[in-house]
C-alpha cells in the first residue's frame, strides 16, 4: 500500500494544527501560569509562524495539488487566519473558562504572515 502523496508532506502541519487545538481548547486551569504580561500573544505568535512554515513545506514539496502552488502564500495566510478565528469561536462557544479575543486572532495573523516571510527568506537564500 502506498502512502497518500499529499499527506507524505503535509502530516507535520496537520499534526502542528491538531496540536494547536488541543492546548487552545484545553482548560486554563490546566496551562502553566506564566507571571509575564500578554505571554499567551507570543505564544499564538509561535503557533501560527511555525504552521505557516510547515504548511509552505509541505505545500511546496506535494505534487498531488498543483492548484496549492499557485498563490500558496496567500492561501497559507488566509488558512491561517481562518484556522486561528474558527479556534476563537470555539474557545467562546464550547467552553466555559476561555473566551474569544481579537488580540489572540491578531497574534495569529502577524505569526502566520512573519511565518510565511521568514519561509520566502530561507528559500531564496538556499535557491
Amino acid at each position: 500500500m502506498q502512502a497518500n502523496p499529499y499527506l507524505k508532506y503535509n502530516w507535520p502541519s496537520i499534526l502542528w494544527a491538531a496540536f494547536i487545538l488541543y492546548l487552545c481548547m484545553m482548560p486554563a486551569h490546566h496551562l502553566p501560569h506564566i507571571a509575564i504580561p500578554n505571554f499567551d500573544k507570543l505564544v499564538h505568535f509561535t503557533f501560527y509562524f511555525v504552521l505557516s512554515i510547515l504548511m509552505s513545506w509541505g505545500w511546496i514539496k506535494q505534487q498531488t495539488f498543483d492548484s496549492l502552488h499557485t498563490g500558496a502564500w496567500i492561501k497559507i495566510f488566509v488558512i491561517g487566519c481562518a484556522y486561528g478565528l474558527l479556534i476563537e469561536i470555539m474557545q467562546e462557544t464550547l467552553t466555559t473558562d476561555r473566551h474569544f479575543e481579537w488580540l489572540d486572532e491578531a497574534a495569529d495573523a502577524v505569526g502566520s504572515a512573519a511565518g510565511l516571510i521568514a519561509w520566502a527568506a530561507y528559500t531564496r537564500r538556499i535557491g
